[in-house]
């Protein structure tokens, strides 16, 4: 007599499809923001390179002698007689800049200026204000350049998490090493599920770091808000103990002095407490009270920032704070920034970090596509379908075409043009905002998103072009001294996003998926796509 059937565990079904509806929603809600987030940041990666690409010509050349030191640039650096207490903030050249960024701030007034030197010249550079690429592509990675912008990326950074452990929990049991590396590419939508599920799993590290960190970042200041009115009953000052180091009690005398030289007090700082130099400080700039802060990573470590500072007159120690000696949660809140920004491993570091995020984006894309044609395909469709392929398509071929035009407007908008990083800006805007009323209007996604991604590609291949039509001498002369290293980063970096959208369009365009249009009369008749 033969065995009967085990009976099916009640509910596992039910468990399953609320777990595959649980993934697919949580990704749809997110999507859109986090494939933005995660462009602009494979771009952050390379923030520096951007920034550079951006100067030259101004940039290229002169790699090779001396660098330049900060005696030399803030003897440049003009003081307005109008500014009564002169603050100076200077970014050094290295991990967090390439080249020298000098802050001038007014404390007694509302003064500012920005100005950027040559690291190696000691030459004045273009207006970092007119030229921010660079930081138009970090603050849209943290906050979509949005009121509020960073807790959305917080929440969409949650719902990431979410449904990596969501898709986690669906994929693993049916995962194998011959699935994950040998996709079916001779089956259009098998091929492009098989795609989404192995890079889903083999950046399943680099997702989650991002997702957490993502989370934890912008959702700080909750976190402060709540940890201040929860456990500190209202009191911020011994939160901003822990984080950041109360200010010197030194008032400006009001009597002009003559200062030591600075840059030998930062090689002092570095050899004593064994730090690397990212910042200085300068209060009461050319008076007689005026003291110097340098603020470092130590040597050797992942993520210990300390500070010294001296008094500029006698070059007399005014307070450390040796890295070695920083509390739990500043040190915490550091490694999680640094392993955020992969800025701890150099130069093949970043560019994994930028390869995983296209991943990521490639990964979002083929997720909606696949949602939004299974349902394309159905009789019944969920309300909501016109906005759901109207932002997917915004979104993924929208934000292609936006980092294309706005690395063509920072190429070819000339440096005095009147409030040039607005237009710049505008760039980017424009064909996000164009792209999402196209999806949201038009009957067919996957023909907008092909239309799209092409045009993007094209760019792409037209900005390295357009390097060498612009300045191929300079070029040239740069790459024969062996300068010219950030521009062809960039350039390569340009040929591998083109490469990647117009590889999209060629398998979009050979796929023929049935029902893929949201015309209702077109669905209804068996075969039409």
């Amino acid at each position: 007599m033969s065995a009967k059937p085990a009976p099916a565990k009640p509910g596992s079904r039910g468990g399953t499809a609320g777990l595959l509806a649980s993934h697919s929603w949580l990704g749809l809600i997110a999507s859109w923001v986090l494939f933005l987030v995660f462009l602009a940041g494979a771009m952050t990666m390379f923030k520096r390179e951007v920034d550079l690409w951006e100067k030259a010509p101004d940039y290229l050349g002169s790699h090779s002698r001396a660098v330049a030191g900060l005696d030399g640039v803030l003897a440049a650096t003009q003081v307005p007689r109008e500014v009564a207490d002169p603050h100076i903030e200077v970014i050094l050249p290295g991990r967090m800049s390439a080249y020298y960024q000098v802050f001038l701030y007014d404390d007694a007034g509302d003064f500012y200026r920005a100005t950027a030197f040559h690291p190696v010249t000691g030459a004045q550079l273009p207006d970092p204000e007119a030229t921010g690429l660079g930081e138009f592509f970090e603050e849209f990675h943290k906050e979509l350049y949005l009121p509020g912008g960073h807790y959305l990326v917080g929440v969409a950074s949650l719902l990431m998490f979410l449904g990596l452990l969501t898709g986690l929990v669906l994929h693993w049991p049916k995962l194998s090493l011959s699935a994950l590396f040998a996709p079916r590419w001779g089956k259009p939508r098998l091929r492009w599920l098989d795609l989404h599920n192995s890079l889903g799993v083999l950046a399943l590290p680099f997702h989650l770091l991002m997702a957490f960190t993502g989370t934890v970042f912008s959702l700080t200041l909750l976190l402060q808000v709540l940890m201040v009115f929860g456990r500190l009953q209202g009191d911020e000052q011994p939160l901003r103990e822990l984080l950041f180091a109360p200010p010197l009690p030194i008032e400006s005398a009001h009597a002009p002095a003559p200062a030591r030289s600075i840059d030998a007090l930062i090689s002092k700082a570095s050899q004593q407490w064994d730090m690397e130099p990212v910042r200085v400080s300068i209060l009461h700039y050319g008076d007689r009270n005026a003291w110097l802060t340098v603020h470092g990573h130590g040597h050797g470590s992942l993520a210990q920032v300390g500070q010294a500072s001296y008094r500029l007159d006698t070059g007399e120690p005014l307070r450390t704070l040796p890295p070695h000696a920083i509390n739990a949660l500043a040190h915490g809140n550091e490694v999680l920034h640094r392993l955020h920004y992969g800025d701890f491993g150099g130069f093949g570091l970043r560019l994994i970090y930028f390869l995983l995020a296209i991943a990521t984006c490639v990964l979002i894309a083929t997720g909606n596509l696949l949602w939004l044609e299974k349902r394309l395909s159905q009789r019944t469709r969920p309300r909501g379908l016109r906005w759901v392929a109207g932002l997917s398509v915004g979104a993924c071929g929208g934000g292609m075409l936006a980092l294309a035009t706005v690395m063509l407007a920072a190429r070819t908008l000339p440096v005095d043009v009147p409030a040039r990083m607005d237009w710049v800006i505008g760039a980017f805007a424009a064909p996000l905002l164009a792209a999402c009323a196209l999806g949201v209007c038009s009957a067919r996604p996957r023909r907008d998103l092909i239309v799209l991604l092409g045009i993007a590609g094209a760019l792409f291949l037209l900005l390295p072009l357009l390097d060498w039509a612009l300045m191929g001498r300079a070029l040239w002369a740069a790459l024969v001294t062996g300068d010219a290293a950030p521009m062809a980063t960039i350039e390569l970096l340009c040929l591998a996003l083109a490469v990647a959208s117009l590889g999209t369009v060629r398998w979009l365009r050979r796929d023929p998926i049935r029902a893929a249009t949201l015309s209702r009369a077109a669905a209804a008749a068996p075969g039409s796509g």
